[in-house]
């Protein structure tokens, strides 16, 4: 590289490296991560059904459509029945799950929700990845799975413009 006392130019040095470097690094970083819509159809493992769910970056935890939700404990340990229903059949399942952990969620009027967070599988695409879900009723929302960053991290690059890429293909 050329020696100058000109700090514009060798400003301008810098920012062509810079860049240089961003666009070499850039695409390999995105080409291990797969690139999926803002909805997509996942696989509920625990469930065996696949469900629409919307893959939302702005989420830090996924959530599912959760029923008559009802802690109860097992072996000293606070676990949480919940029933689900698929939204297409009308078919209801229930399932039982340790608890992880309650959050508290600021409404806009009211006071706070807490909400059970369970540990559950989502198959997206041929990854199965197992993350926690917090349980709500999301009989108002447009999809019933919510996937927040939490499951797609490392994993899945959203591109809004596209919409069901992929069918869940896991066993």
């Amino acid at each position: 590289m050329m020696h100058t006392r000109n700090p514009l130019i060798r400003t301008g040095y810098v920012l062509s490296a810079a860049l240089l470097t961003l666009a070499i690094v850039a695409p390999a970083q995105a080409a291990d991560k797969d690139i999926f819509g803002y909805v997509e159809d996942v696989k509920v493992m625990e469930l065996g059904w696949v469900m629409e769910a919307k893959l939302d970056t702005g989420a830090t935890t996924s959530s599912i459509d959760a029923r008559a939700v009802e802690p109860f404990e097992r072996d000293d340990e606070e676990w949480v029945r919940f029933k689900v229903v698929d939204r297409d059949t009308g078919a209801e399942k229930w399932l039982e799950r340790p608890v992880e952990r309650k959050v508290k969620i600021k409404r806009h009027e009211g006071k706070p929700d807490t909400r059970y967070v369970v540990d559950l599988t989502f198959c997206v695409d041929k990854m199965e990845i197992e993350e926690e879900v917090t349980l709500n009723n999301r009989d108002g929302f447009s999809y019933p799975v919510l996937v927040g960053r939490n499951h797609m991290a490392g994993r899945i690059i959203v591109d809004p413009a596209e919409r069901f890429t992929d069918d869940p293909d896991c066993k």
